[in-house]
């Protein structure tokens, strides 16, 4: 009787942690999926923020140039 309830009892354990186990593993891979969509969406968003930055500078440069070529109208019309 106490072989039964000892084999009963061990199948119990070891189906219940195969089964926590696949749970386990299902877990893992849906975070890593989710962690390669985040990292393409990082990815994304660094060589959006390159292409911002580039633009950024260029308009900036853009208006350096229009400063001073106001700034040498101005001057002519002074003198």
């Amino acid at each position: 009787m106490k072989t039964t309830i000892f084999t009963g009892l061990t199948a119990i354990v070891l189906f219940t942690g195969c089964a926590s186990s696949n749970n386990l593993e299902q877990q893992v891979s849906t975070l890593s999926n989710k962690v390669d969509k985040l990292t393409t969406e990082v990815s994304k968003l660094k060589e959006q923020h390159q292409k911002t930055e580039s633009k950024l500078t260029q308009l900036q440069n853009a208006n350096k140039q229009t400063t001073q070529k106001l700034h040498n109208i101005s001057s002519s019309f002074k003198k």
